[in-house]
């Protein structure tokens, strides 16, 4: 198969992303799918880096945030406070994201799995301002999508911050912005 065959044949395979239901809700009342977190949050990326203290590459943070849910595929979506099932979600995802990008030229392969690992171990400045990125878009989008006092998992305000509290080391401003979420979410009947 050419080279251009192998990536028709991922891009195809990518289509599956708008079928990963994910645990936020759309204004609409549905629940979100993964290419649409992943789209959000490559705009919030764009909007909010301002925010971040390093100077980035953000072609490859907008890449990350492109692809980082790709191992839900087959893998599904984990939802974040899911404790035992985030115990075995890398190793699934790991072997989703191999199964989607083999479609790809090898040397395209190899340089997504490159990223979605730098991804993973947050190691790089594009990636631990990714993650930020993929932490804000669910907790702003449920202050604003969800209805008044929906909680039917009885979330506390302290798990909430204690799951984002990796951003206060990265960014002042974004740990604000997510103090006043959580704030306002509180307010609304959201968490506990």
């Amino acid at each position: 198969m050419n080279r251009l065959k192998k990536q028709v044949s991922f891009i195809a395979e990518i289509e599956k992303s708008k079928a990963v239901t994910r645990h936020n809700r759309t204004l609409d009342g549905r629940f979100e799918n993964d290419a649409e977190h992943q789209w959000q949050g490559a705009i919030m990326a764009s909007v909010f880096k301002e925010y971040y203290p390093d100077k980035l590459d953000m072609e490859k943070v907008i890449e990350m945030l492109l692809i980082h849910d790709l191992g839900e595929v087959y893998a599904g979506d984990t939802w974040a406070y899911d404790e035992k099932g985030k115990k075995s979600s890398h190793e699934k995802e790991l072997l989703s994201f191999n199964r989607s990008t083999e479609l790809l030229p090898i040397d395209q392969s190899e340089e997504l799995r490159k990223l979605w690992q730098e991804f993973e171990k947050g190691g790089s400045p594009e990636a631990r301002y990714a993650r930020i990125i993929d932490a804000l878009v669910p907790l702003i989008n449920h202050l604003v999508v969800s209805d008044k006092n929906y909680n039917p998992e009885n979330m506390t305000s302290e798990m909430v911050l204690k799951k984002k509290s990796f951003i206060k080391n990265e960014s002042k401003e974004l740990w604000e912005l997510v103090e006043d979420i959580v704030q306002k979410s509180v307010e609304k009947g959201l968490y506990l």
